[in-house]
Parts: C-alpha cells; structure tokens; sequence
C-alpha cells in the first residue's frame, strides 16, 4: 500500500469519527431516546494504530456528549484498529460488532476496558447513523391486541379469578416457594439471609 492511499485512509477514519461524534453531539442536545441512555460520565475512544483518533465524553449530570479537543490519556474503553482501512470497514458495515469481533479473532483489532460498553456505545450510534438493523418493528403488529372474548365459545373453560394483593396464610407450600425468591423479599423491604 502506498503512502498516499494509507494518510487518504486514516483522513477518512478521522473524517467518519468526527461526524459521527458532531451528529451523536447534537443529539444529546435535542433527541429524547440518545438522553436518555446517557446515565454515567464515561470516556470512549476509538482510534487506529496509524493515527486516526476520536474521544468521546458523555456527561450524566447534563446527559450530554462532548468532544475532547485534546486527548485524555486515560479511557473507560477504546477501540483500537491496526488499521484505518480496517476501522472504516469495520464502522461502515451493517455488521460492526461482528467485524469487530471477527479483528479481535484475527488478532487485530484490541479492546481496552470494558467491551460491555462498546456494545452499548454501539447502541447510541445507530440511533444518529442507523446502518443495518435498529431492531424497531418497522410496521405494526399484524394482529391488534385484543380483550378477552366472554362469548367464544371456548370462554366457559379458562379460570378467569380475581388478582390477589398478597398470599393467603392457610397454603404453606406458597409460602415456603416466596421464602426461597430473595427478589421478592428485597422489593418488599424484608431482611435476606447472609451469603
């Protein structure tokens, strides 16, 4: 590869990670569904072994994204490609976390931190550049929902009983089956066994 084509390559990466952190920008100022996931002060980064670099740094308090002007050292995660061409493919693709995955195989492409958050970083970049599928049903339900038909004929055999407010004290069997669900007896403010 020449020179020339790896500095166009790395000019593009550069180019992709700016855009995408401006759109994510403006998002966190004005789109409800980005705000929304932005619940703790995080610093991401993706960057390739040639020199593209891009910081991320998400704000809990104002639920908003910045873009560092100078590079923090430190990140809660980075993405590092060995390349910019492989960063542009990966980042491009409808597949990324699988192109990303497929470099870490390949023994290329490296994570520092947690990749839980890469996931979710993921996430909010589809919500400003939705490449490939953003898992919402593109139409409605083909079938509406319903209430109950009383008059079919099929009506007379399902119990319907009332809700109940908590467990009746004559069944012991339920109330050996809530003493083993520990959800329950936190949420109802009950003490829990040790361990």
């Amino acid at each position: 590869m020449t020179a020339a084509r790896a500095r166009i390559e790395v000019a593009a990466l550069q180019t992709l990670l700016t855009v995408l952190g401006a759109l994510m920008l403006l998002a966190s100022r004005r789109v409800d569904r980005f705000r929304r996931q932005v619940t703790r002060d995080l610093l991401l980064e993706i960057r390739s072994a040639d020199g593209a670099r891009q910081q991320y740094r998400l704000h809990a308090a104002t639920r908003r994204l910045r873009l560092p002007r100078r590079p923090v050292e430190h990140a809660d995660c980075t993405l590092i490609f060995p390349t910019a061409r492989e960063g542009l493919r990966a980042l491009l693709s409808p597949r990324a976390i699988g192109r990303i995955v497929e470099g870490m195989n390949t023994g290329g492409t490296r994570i520092e931190g947690n990749p839980a958050l890469l996931l979710w970083f993921h996430g909010l970049t589809r919500i400003v550049a939705p490449i490939g599928s953003t898992r919402r049903p593109r139409r409605p339900a083909p079938v509406p929902i319903r209430t109950a038909e009383r008059d079919a004929p099929w009506a007379q055999r399902i119990i319907r009983e009332p809700p109940v407010r908590e467990l009746s004290r004559d069944w012991p069997q339920a109330w050996a089956a809530r003493e083993k669900l520990l959800q329950l007896r936190a949420a109802a403010g009950e003490r829990l066994p040790p361990g």
